[in-house]
């Protein structure tokens, strides 16, 4: 980041632009300091380019067709339930363990092993982690 701004430029964003096969390709994007409408963007590495946009807070943008494929969805329960909390704060159902297998979070640790390989360039891990969790949300539907 002190190379880009050296350079007179500063962090917009980061992009997950797309996957092809099992590799993930994302850009980084800078602007002028001085100068909004003069940008450029760079491809990096995804495991980079998520590290950058942590480094200078700046947003991470997924492309909608990867978000859709290889993303999670949003379960949220029909009636949710909570309680109050001696400080005030709300418990749901979903905070606490019931004992019960919970499938959202089932899903959630199957993305979050496919992702973590994927930044970390272990791509035939990631792929594994993928065909298990379309195996997953294959017997929910």
């Amino acid at each position: 980041t002190e190379m880009i701004e050296a350079m007179g430029y500063k962090v917009k964003c980061v992009r997950v632009t797309k996957r092809v096969q099992e590799a993930y390709f994302a850009e980084l994007c800078v602007t002028k300091m001085d100068d909004e409408t003069a940008s450029l963007s760079f491809d990096l590495r995804p495991s980079d380019a998520i590290n950058i946009a942590v480094i200078c807070k700046v947003p991470i943008q997924v492309n909608k067709s990867v978000a859709h494929h290889d993303g999670l969805k949003m379960v949220e329960p029909a009636n949710p339930t909570f309680r109050a909390l001696p400080d005030g704060s709300l418990l749901s159902e979903m905070d606490r363990p019931d004992g019960q297998p919970c499938p959202e979070s089932e899903e959630f640790v199957l993305l979050r092993n496919m992702l973590i390989a994927a930044v970390e360039e272990r791509y035939d891990d990631a792929a594994q982690w993928k065909d298990l969790l379309k195996q997953f949300r294959s017997r929910r539907q």
